[in-house]
């Protein structure tokens, strides 16, 4: 009888950002737009979620906001953190 072992787990990461941590200033303010619109809509502080970042489409500039730990994304999409969306 054969058993079929998992593979060994991998270390998760955050994803890594394309050109040494520089994104397209239009993808850039497409995020901020998109994060102040958020911030917009729920002005409460104490009550919002704060999300660690937002998923931005490289080619259509949608982006979601991202609440969990460890995100997924497609291949056309970019990680941009909170910190930078915030600056």
């Amino acid at each position: 009888m054969f058993t079929i072992e998992p593979p060994p787990a991998k270390a998760k990461q955050m994803p890594q950002q394309d050109f040494y941590g520089q994104f397209d200033p239009a993808l850039l303010r497409a995020g901020k737009d998109i994060y102040h619109f958020y911030c917009q809509i729920n002005p409460d502080r104490q009550r919002r979620r704060q999300p660690i970042g937002i998923a931005m489409n490289k080619l259509s500039y949608r982006g979601k906001l991202i609440f969990s730990s460890y995100p997924i994304l497609l291949p056309e999409e970019y990680f941009i953190s909170i910190e930078q969306l915030e600056n």
